[in-house]
């Protein structure tokens, strides 16, 4: 990325930094002595924080320490220690076991649930509370950090929800509007149809091998009305009515349709790679994928289609994920304050400077990446559109193809991944639908509530 020249604080969102700075009380609720105490936002303060790039990419490597350089020359009082710690799930309860997670860090939306239940990251509400970040982030994507009694514990800085990805020029081979993509799954099932008699390309398509059948349905059975474990991830709902029947969806495409294709054991780039070659008409994955598509694998961007993942009469929603930054449990309300200074600072400027935000899209657009491809915005309409109307001129995909996503992507409840134990829960689950797709007999109960003991007995292991 090209090196800018930072002006003053930014004003966009009137005076974020600040405003956080000047917030009192600590960072905790109830019994927690730091409530109610003053944040002494001038006395020198140090925090860590984690996803320093390494050597191997001295690009990223030269801009996060500029990052650093430019933040530490707004807020002379706050030295940043850089680490390259990142969230990685066999090393992270080592972290805060032995007191080394830095102050500020990343976590997958998959942990925060867990993490908010063990009392094992910091409440961040007081010092946000009065901030105009808080009331500027896209409601969807904060529900992931607020538990029931609204206090708040992360910062979400990256989101996307799981669609339904569709190749616009198979569409059109196929008779099918590209412009009114399938809203129903009986839509789904009818399109797949089209394409698979109509084109060389099979209609549907499913991964399977590496958890990603498990995770793709499970993306499915919120749409069809079921998560796959209890709330606080305590019990397993592998054998319910819902995923019974996307496997029954599954098994009517296959065995009665033939729209299926002939491979059935795909793992993730199996699946992208056929889609972006215009082999397969259709699958479920996330919606952000543009880039991966069009720049990666050189999909035409006129042939990238994407939809809202479908929903049945009981669906709740669409998989969500993305990435929250966290703040230790044992950091001070100076270090909290700092800490939300810093993450503001690294992760909103560009929603908040016109400046950075064009020199951003500039860059992205040098390096030969995507500028406006579709996705979840961390933050809410109003501070997106005026982000939005900085880099219109710059904007080089064909945003009208995904007018109906990005019409409605903040109305479909984003619902996380599993808390506990999820990709061995989709492990589980993998062979659960291979067997569906690959044997016409397959017992669809039977082979749910085998999985759903083997989960059960996972989650009862801790």
């Amino acid at each position: 990325m090209r090196r800018r020249t930072r002006r003053a604080a930014p004003v966009a969102l009137l005076g974020v930094a600040a405003m956080i700075l000047s917030a009192c009380s600590g960072g905790g609720s109830g019994d927690d002595p730091t409530e109610g105490a003053s944040v002494d936002t001038d006395a020198p303060v140090t925090i860590s924080v984690g996803g320093q790039p390494t050597t191997e990419n001295p690009e990223q490597l030269a801009d996060f320490e500029r990052q650093v350089e430019d933040f530490t020359a707004e807020h002379p009082n706050i030295t940043v220690e850089a680490e390259e710690t990142l969230w990685e799930a066999d090393t992270f309860q080592a972290l805060l076991a032995g007191g080394t997670m830095p102050t500020v860090m990343q976590v997958p939306f998959t942990e925060i649930g867990a993490l908010i239940e063990r009392g094992q990251v910091a409440d961040i509400t007081d010092q946000m509370g009065e901030s105009e970040v808080l009331q500027q982030l896209n409601p969807t994507v904060m529900d992931v950090v607020t538990d029931g009694d609204g206090r708040i514990y992360g910062v979400p800085i990256a989101a996307y929800t799981m669609g339904l990805l569709y190749n616009r020029a198979l569409f059109e081979q196929a008779g099918l509007d590209p412009d009114d993509p399938p809203q129903t799954w009986e839509d789904v099932r009818t399109a797949a149809q089209a394409i698979e008699e109509s084109t060389d390309a099979q209609g549907f398509g499913t991964m399977t091998l590496d958890n990603t059948g498990g995770w793709i349905l499970t993306t499915m059975s919120y749409a069809f009305g079921s998560t796959m474990q209890s709330d606080d991830g305590a019990t397993a709902t592998l054998d319910n009515p819902a995923t019974t029947e996307v496997l029954e969806f599954y098994r009517s495409l296959r065995w009665e349709d033939d729209s299926m294709g002939a491979n059935f054991l795909l793992n993730y780039d199996d699946a992208v790679n056929a889609f972006a070659a215009g082999q397969m008409g259709m699958f479920v994955q996330g919606a952000d994928n543009y880039s991966n598509m069009v720049v990666n694998r050189g999909m035409d961007p006129e042939d990238f289609g994407v939809a809202p993942l479908p929903q049945t009469d009981d669906g709740i929603g669409t998989l969500g994920g993305g990435t929250i930054s966290i703040i230790s449990p044992t950091a001070s309300p100076e270090e909290i304050a700092a800490g939300l200074a810093w993450i503001e600072f690294k992760s909103f400027l560009q929603y908040t400077d016109e400046e950075v935000a064009v020199a951003a899209a500039e860059a992205r657009i040098a390096d030969g990446l995507a500028v406006g491809a579709p996705g979840l915005p961390v933050v809410n309409d109003e501070v997106y559109q005026q982000y939005h109307g900085w880099v219109e001129s710059l904007i080089n995909v064909p945003r009208e193809n995904f007018e109906l996503y990005l019409s409605t992507v903040e109305d479909l409840p984003l619902v996380p991944e599993p808390s506990v134990k999820a990709q061995e829960l989709y492990a589980t689950l993998d062979p659960v639908v291979q067997a569906v797709l690959t044997r016409e007999d397959a017992d669809i109960e039977q082979l749910l509530g085998d999985a759903q003991n083997t989960i059960q007995t996972a989650l009862d292991a801790g």
